[in-house]
């Protein structure tokens, strides 16, 4: 049985270059780039407005 989580990372799609932005800078500043993470920093920059005010 595969886990879902380890498959899930195998292609990203953005809503736009500054969600894309967004994902790789802030990723490095988090402390474990585990999926959950991941998947936390992915949702946050979704939004224009979330983007904007996430130190």
């Amino acid at each position: 049985m595969s886990s879902t989580a380890l498959g899930a990372e195998k292609a990203i799609i953005f809503v736009s270059d500054a969600h894309e932005k967004f994902y790789y800078e802030k990723l490095k500043e988090v402390r474990y780039q585990d999926v959950y993470h991941k998947a936390l920093v992915y949702c946050l920059g979704i939004s224009d407005d979330t983007r904007r005010n996430i130190i």
